[in-house]
């Protein structure tokens, strides 16, 4: 799915004196963004549900918090809205050219929206510290939603989530929110840098600063759009904008350094096959260079069944500070493509 992230133009500042604009931008250049808490959020009902559910089922809420705090239903009901409060949501939307969207979080059309694709993003978080996330589509209501767990199938945590966080004023409901849910926020967290596909940018977004961004993210193989107003109309269309750096040097996130000759010599033990298909082992160890996270290649694995040779990538993953197993990528000679990641 493609949503839509909207951030600030130039010109407003942070609590440290730090332009918006550039912090922003610095950051997603670096692969990462930031996930704030709920408490950081702009709508101050946020989270609100009706625990009136907890006068007459407090067994079943006994279940759902740790038995330590089971012992004191006060002190259980703080609990949750601990965790609840802590828990961080990265918001998106899946409209890209409505009126109050752009006046509102994009700095009266001076900023820009950057486009994800979502699937992408959230296959970011599977190999992270964190353990990965939630993904869930916000609900518009007239009132808050009433919590029961005797409601809830084996209190499933995607439920749970949808009656925590999932809920919002009907007020909201332009937004079309779809939100990632993480156990903490506050914190920033590395992505897989192909999860952004391009940006578009506000209707009155400094062309110098459209500039700005399309450098930094030149050889990224993004799309562009810019807001435009359909003449005699209130209806706002996306313009596709050309590329300003067209031949760039393709984006590699990471500087994996490895030596083809030493790897083929590993790989030796297979009757000499890899250096049969050395320039495939070669296209293959470049691609997977390429893979975010990667940041140690260790060894490579070639075989020819005579119908299909096969190359297997061996490598060690980083993310968030937290060093992964090893990980395998297979390439596909044929197509040149890899096919497992």
């Amino acid at each position: 799915m493609i949503a839509y992230k909207y951030r600030s133009g130039r010109g407003l500042k942070d609590s440290e004196g730090n332009d918006l604009f550039e912090r922003d931008i610095k950051q997603l250049s670096q692969d990462k963004i930031y996930i704030p808490t709920i408490e950081q959020l702009n709508d101050p009902s946020e989270a609100l549900v009706d625990f009136r559910m907890f006068n007459t089922q407090p067994d079943l809420f006994k279940t759902f918090v740790p038995p330590k705090v089971s012992e004191s239903f006060d002190q259980g009901i703080g609990h949750l809205y601990d965790i609840i409060r802590t828990c961080g949501i990265y918001s998106l939307s899946k409209e890209n050219a409505n009126e109050l969207m752009w006046a509102y979080y994009a700095s009266g059309h001076t900023g820009y929206a950057i486009i994800f694709d979502t699937d992408v993003l959230v296959k970011s978080f599977e190999q992270g510290r964190l353990g990965g996330m939630h993904e869930l589509d916000v609900r518009y209501s007239s009132k808050p939603p009433r919590f029961e767990l005797s409601k809830i199938e084996e209190l499933d945590i995607e439920e749970v989530l949808s009656f925590l966080v999932g809920n919002k004023s009907n007020v909201w409901k332009h937004e079309a929110e779809h939100r990632l849910v993480f156990d903490q926020g506050g914190r920033s967290l590395k992505i897989d840098y192909r999860a952004i596909k391009g940006f578009v940018f506000g209707y009155r977004m400094n062309p110098d600063d459209i500039d700005y961004v399309m450098k930094i993210f030149a050889g990224r193989n993004l799309t562009y759009y810019q807001i435009k107003l359909k003449d005699n109309s209130y209806i706002l269309w996306l313009d596709k904008l050309k590329d300003g750096y067209p031949n760039a040097e393709e984006y590699c996130p990471n500087k994996v350094e490895y030596n083809v000759d030493e790897l083929l010599e590993y790989d030796k033990q297979n009757e000499g096959v890899g250096y049969r298909y050395r320039s495939f082992v070669e296209k293959a160890l470049m691609e997977v260079s390429r893979e975010p996270f990667v940041t140690f290649i260790s060894h490579i694995v070639v075989t020819d069944d005579k119908k299909h040779p096969n190359i297997l990538v061996w490598t060690k993953i980083k993310q968030d500070g937290s060093v992964k197993k090893m990980r395998s990528f297979e390439f596909d000679i044929i197509n040149e493509t890899l096919v497992r990641k």
